[in-house]
């Protein structure tokens, strides 16, 4: 049984049960905690996780991105890569909604328009950060991602259905992909 489980069946007995048995359900109670207790742990593990998926991110993925505009442009600033990445992402799970739903239904509207506003977001983040003068950041990139996803979010959440599955699978799925090679080529470098 969980702890909400041990604290229900606790909180009904109390009342009546002798100081000893009131004893033993708080020292119950007291073990049954223990996996708060290991929170730290588990803190401690995922972040060996997402510290090698964003190692791994950095080096090949946004790092060869990076490489491959250079090669092509003049100097490229620090956050173009990861908002070209993170606005393929974004767009790419709302096409395939879009694609994907019956036409002229409430999800495909979503799709459309969340992806429109992005684009409009995106567009005059880029252009007010031209005309002040300043470089596009991975902190605005990652910024704008995250409110635009939980917004859209939002959105397919409320229209239910399949297309709510498919949008946090389409989102969701290449974060997951990269943690998951990050720690299988990180695992693979300890072994070696």
């Amino acid at each position: 049984m969980g702890l909400k489980g041990d604290v229900h069946e606790s909180t009904t007995i109390w009342s009546q049960s002798p100081w000893r048995v009131k004893l033993w359900l708080a020292f119950s109670l007291f073990l049954a905690s223990g996996a708060i207790a290991s929170l730290s742990d588990t803190v401690f593990r995922w972040k060996g996780f997402i510290s090698d998926a964003l190692a791994f991110y950095r080096l090949y993925i946004s790092g060869q991105l990076s490489r491959l505009l250079q090669a092509g442009f003049a100097p490229v600033p620090p956050g173009l890569p990861d908002f070209i990445i993170l606005s393929v992402l974004l767009i790419s799970a709302n096409l395939r909604i879009a694609i994907f739903a019956l036409p002229n239904s409430k999800t495909q509207e979503i799709a459309r328009r969340a992806t429109s506003t992005y684009i409009g977001s995106a567009s005059a983040i880029l252009i007010g950060n031209h005309y002040v003068g300043r470089d596009l950041d991975g902190g605005s990139a990652l910024g704008l991602f995250i409110g635009s996803a939980l917004c859209a979010s939002i959105s397919y959440w409320r229209a239910k259905g399949a297309a709510r599955i498919l949008w946090f699978i389409s989102l969701l799925g290449p974060f997951l992909a990269v943690g998951i090679l990050a720690a299988c080529v990180s695992g693979w470098q300890r072994v070696s």
